[in-house]
């Protein structure tokens, strides 16, 4: 089954992280159910808060996708090649982008990946799923503990380079860094927790999903009516 895309150019979706991701995907890639997805949890094997990004594996399943689990970390690169091959989606999720992009390339799955995503599949990445999309996945050091990775060449999917977890509580900080490090350079894109670039051929855009959305309104409305109260004196 092949999801709907009719573009011509990559179709990536990268997220900032899993929230509220299936609305967009549905939006964007149309019915999901029976489609074959490639779930690649490699970058989370090495945090503690990996088993959050395993899970999603499970919640694509209740959505009614096929999920075949990719790890190039433990599994033959001929088996890595082969379930990648036979997928009409490809996941990959977050946690270390240099541990990712490591085992990528030495089962040599960056390649196949890239000629996907060139013959259509789409490609989803969360996290440091988004930043290997990217040529070069150096700009995420400060956000991401290199463990003595030497690879700083990304799956170069797209020229845009996804900034994650902008305003986020545990990672907010190392976000702005880099923020602040590349200002003014149009291809890096920051991204808060619930939303995503949306690459469709040449045209890219940021989507917020609905629920996360309202809820940022909601919170801003609340700070302003905070900042006005605080304004107020009392005669």
């Amino acid at each position: 089954m092949n999801v709907n895309t009719h573009v011509c150019g990559p179709t990536l979706v990268l997220a900032s992280s899993n929230t509220g991701l299936m609305p967009v995907l549905r939006r964007e890639l149309g019915p999901l159910r029976g489609v074959r997805m490639a779930f690649i949890p490699t970058a989370s094997t090495v945090e503690s808060y990996g088993v959050l990004v395993r899970l999603m594996r499970i919640r694509f399943a209740l959505a009614g996708l096929r999920v075949q689990m990719v790890d190039p970390e433990r599994m033959p690169a001929a088996q890595v090649c082969a379930r990648l091959q036979s997928s009409d989606i490809i996941y990959v999720g977050g946690g270390n982008t240099f541990h990712l992009m490591h085992h990528l390339h030495a089962a040599d799955a960056d390649d196949v990946i890239r000629k996907l995503v060139r013959e259509g599949v789409p490609y989803v990445g969360e996290s440091a799923g988004a930043v290997v999309a990217s040529d070069d996945i150096s700009y995420i050091a400060p956000m991401d503990e290199n463990r003595g990775h030497k690879r700083m060449r990304g799956l170069a999917l797209t020229r845009f380079h996804v900034i994650p977890h902008v305003g986020s509580v545990s990672m907010g900080s190392s976000a702005r860094r880099i923020v602040a490090m590349h200002a003014g350079q149009q291809d890096y894109v920051p991204l808060f927790n619930g939303q995503a670039l949306v690459v469709r051929g040449h045209v890219a855009r940021i989507a917020s999903m609905p629920l996360v959305e309202q809820f940022r309104r909601l919170r801003n409305a609340c700070r302003e009516c905070m900042h006005s109260a605080g304004k107020m004196h009392v005669h």
